[in-house]
């Protein structure tokens, strides 16, 4: 189950979005490109299981800044290194 998604999109924009305690996924890109996350803010207690906060899948250009992420999870997934972190 996902908060949120965004999926086979171009050109996206997402700031100032807060996702909290989210059963798994908060927040997944997938098949997308040239999007940009900025000021976002996605948590999960720590001892919650398998709460990704962030999963990025068959995605390019995806940009996410200035963001708090913290999960009992992985912080982001991140499983192709063609999309940029920062």
């Amino acid at each position: 189950m996902q908060a949120f998604t965004i999926d086979t999109s171009t050109s996206i924009r997402v700031k100032g979005l807060t996702i909290q305690n989210s059963q798994q996924m908060h927040f997944t890109i997938s098949r997308c490109d040239s999007v940009r996350i900025n000021g976002v803010k996605v948590s999960a207690p720590g001892d919650s299981p398998n709460t990704d906060g962030i999963h990025i899948s068959e995605s390019t250009n995806v940009i996410i800044q200035d963001s708090k992420i913290g999960t009992g999870s992985e912080l982001g997934v991140l499983p192709q290194l063609k999309v940029p972190f920062c």
